[in-house]
């Protein structure tokens, strides 16, 4: 009995994360976590991408910064919140959680992306 109960469980389990798995296969340039399955537009390996999104947590001596975003068409990508790497710590210099802000995201060399400019939304 415990052995069909844990093959009903594995099976729900199992058909609960494809449909989810099927959603990242679209969602192309999400970085380490997972390898590009969807083309935009755009060949994202030569450009740089503008977004808009709210700062929530910021560390500045990592060089990392946390936005939630709207979404991004070029890269197909829903509005999310993520974490991001910038190309220099210094683009962080005067901003907090709870900003506006208007950034650009290039591809990095790992596949993923980074923030090579953010500023306040005006």
């Amino acid at each position: 009995m415990k052995h069909v109960q844990s093959s009903v469980l594995l099976a729900c389990a199992l058909s609960a994360a494809l449909p989810a798995r099927a959603t990242m296969d679209n969602m192309s340039g999400t970085g380490d976590a997972h390898q590009a399955g969807g083309k935009s537009h755009q060949d994202p390996a030569d450009s740089s991408f503008m977004a808009h999104g709210k700062i929530n947590r910021i560390d500045a001596e990592a060089g990392t910064v946390n936005i939630t975003h709207g979404p991004i068409k070029a890269l197909n990508w829903p509005g999310m919140t993520m974490g991001f790497r910038v190309a220099d710590k210094a683009l962080l210099k005067g901003l907090k959680a709870g900003d506006e802000v208007d950034f650009d995201l290039a591809k990095a060399s790992a596949g993923n992306y980074v923030v090579i400019r953010i500023s306040p939304s005006k």
